[in-house]
């Protein structure tokens, strides 16, 4: 009866571990070849591109602030979409809210290397499951730094909470990727002073 007891709590271990692999998300993380990410310390968010094709799925508003606050979980500076707007209107007077998608994208570029060391700019692909890909771009130069690619598993709803899932895990993984870089960078210092 006791061998058999312990075989369950094995048995049921091994299916628990199998089910949170199974259940996790697909997840793609990429630093560009020669891209230094180690400098950057201050973050800017840029417009997502995003179009609502679901009841339960925010509004664009709410994606940007979902983008926002899922902040709290890295170490770096964040600086919301929102109030790179309002340093751009203040600084320029150009009111990038209320210009086009273009435009002020064009004056988003064109001026967020005063505020930000780097921005992000995320776009949401959401058909028969919602794909996240956050780009990661040099302020000032636009040189693409890092890509972080997530994918919602099927039985996860295109709701608030998957979202603000997918921003912090992006926040995470970027954090886990600077730090690995400059683990490399300290490993090939000591490498050469040898």
């Amino acid at each position: 009866m006791k061998k058999l007891i312990r075989i369950l709590c094995v048995l049921s271990l091994l299916l628990v571990s199998t089910c949170a692999v199974c259940f996790a998300n697909a997840d793609k993380a990429t630093v560009m070849e020669g891209a230094d990410i180690t400098g950057i310390h201050r973050l800017a968010l840029n417009r997502p591109y995003y179009i609502a094709n679901d009841k339960l799925a925010p509004t664009l508003d709410q994606l940007i602030e979902i983008e926002s606050s899922a902040a709290k979980v890295t170490r770096m500076y964040v600086i919301g979409y929102e109030a790179v707007a309002e340093s751009i209107k203040a600084d320029k007077n150009v009111d990038i809210l209320a210009l086009d998608r273009r435009q002020s994208t064009k004056a988003f570029k064109e001026n967020v290397a005063a505020y930000a060391d780097a921005y992000v700019v995320l776009t949401v692909a959401n058909d028969s499951r919602t794909s996240f890909f956050f780009d990661v771009y040099k302020a000032g130069t636009n040189e693409l730094l890092y890509t972080y690619q997530i994918q919602a598993n099927r039985s996860e709803k295109d709701d608030v909470s998957t979202y603000n899932n997918f921003c912090e895990q992006f926040y995470k993984n970027f954090d886990r990727s600077i730090e690995e870089q400059q683990k490399a960078n300290a490993k090939a210092e000591k490498k050469d002073k040898k």
